[in-house]
């Protein structure tokens, strides 16, 4: 392989055990939408089923339904909306469906859909989602039809900030919610996002948890310290020269060398996911060593400058660390997010599952091996 990512199954176990934790003992809705994170949504499915989560939080139809076809039998949300036209094929396929406009009730009535639904309150994100008075209307008119609401929700737009006027507003659309927290004919109550896991699970009487990227043992600050890093992105050098005089290196001729450098080529580039922010100076690890990126990133390829104290150790063929324990530091010189980092890696990065340390899967473009 040229660039893969691991993804630790083992430390992704022991997270959704201390989420279970850290959540005073709800129940979880794991977040797999976006492929879980770029991390593969039906490997990470089977596993957390495995562990015991009842319930996927997923994006659109087409995650559903991959879902389905590769045998996950667990309940299913789809948490960004659906199109009137996509509700028969939703109910085909047993998925739940977020609410958040009240046409959609009538549709499903007229229709004589079976479908189990979640209504979506706007507390204070400003997206999609029912007024508060809008959603008790909602709630009360599809249980008189008999549709069944499984589930009253809201999303939280700063609990993952820490200063006083994100945590002040975060405790607002928390009050808010409280008008729905006691309602007793409902399976699932829930507003605690992966920020409101870790901040807020005190002051809210809701039942379930969303969990989404904390999965992974990371977070908008960084690395979480009970949790796990269950992501590494790894390449391997390809080519090494010693310079023998001074030469500009990549596209652009932004990247100095110097008589006597040895320069290692690594096969990761742009079109990869590596983000090309992080040229001429972002660094990659060789021997635990940050090498310096030396040049603009290419779309397959970089280049990196060898230190001097592992020089004698590098050869053709050896793994390079592209983004594990440095990841936020990386999501900050680019000026994004973790989730981004994540989301961006393209397809023909294969994905490695590890168990007890060693390859449980391989997901790469030729197929499972």
């Amino acid at each position: 392989m040229r660039t893969w990512a691991e993804i630790d199954l083992d430390n992704l176990a022991y997270n959704i055990k201390k989420i279970k934790e850290l959540s005073h003992n709800r129940d979880i809705m794991a977040i797999i939408k976006a492929d879980a994170y770029g991390m593969g949504a039906v490997p990470i499915a089977k596993e957390l089923s495995e562990q015991g989560v009842k319930i996927f939080g997923i994006s659109s139809l087409e995650e559903g339904i991959e879902l389905r076809n590769f045998g996950i039998k667990e309940e299913i949300l789809i948490l960004a909306g659906t199109f009137n036209e996509e509700l028969e094929i939703a109910e085909k396929y047993n998925l739940q469906v977020t609410l958040t406009d009240t046409s959609q009730i009538e549709y499903i009535l007229e229709k004589k859909m079976s479908l189990c639904v979640h209504i979506k309150v706007d507390t204070g994100m400003g997206r999609v989602g029912f007024t508060i008075e809008e959603a008790k209307e909602a709630i009360k008119k599809c249980q008189n039809i008999g549709i069944e609401v499984r589930g009253i929700y809201s999303h939280l737009s700063v609990a993952d900030e820490s200063d006083k006027e994100s945590i002040d507003y975060t405790k607002k659309q928390l009050d808010k919610f409280k008008e729905f927290e006691n309602i007793k004919n409902i399976k699932y109550i829930h507003i605690l996002n992966s920020g409101g896991i870790i901040n807020f699970s005190e002051i809210t009487q809701s039942n379930l948890v969303r969990s989404g990227v904390i999965m992974y043992g990371v977070y908008g600050e960084g690395i979480i310290k009970d949790l796990k890093r269950v992501f590494t992105l790894k390449s391997r050098v390809l080519f090494l020269k010693e310079l023998k005089e001074d030469i500009d290196i990549s596209y652009g001729r932004l990247g100095k060398g110097h008589r006597g450098d040895l320069i290692a080529t690594v096969t990761v580039g742009y079109a990869d996911g590596f983000r090309r922010e992080l040229s001429n100076g972002g660094t990659v690890d060789i021997f635990g060593k940050p090498c310096e990126i030396v040049g603009k990133i290419c779309m397959d390829m970089l280049m990196v400058k060898i230190p001097n104290d592992i020089r004698g150790k590098v050869k053709i063929g050896d793994e390079v660390v592209v983004m594990g324990e440095d990841i936020f530091e990386k999501s900050k010189i680019v000026g994004s997010s973790i989730y981004e980092l994540f989301t961006g890696l393209s397809r023909r990065v294969s994905r490695v599952y590890l168990k007890n340390g060693k390859p449980h899967i391989v997901n790469n473009l030729i197929g499972k091996v």
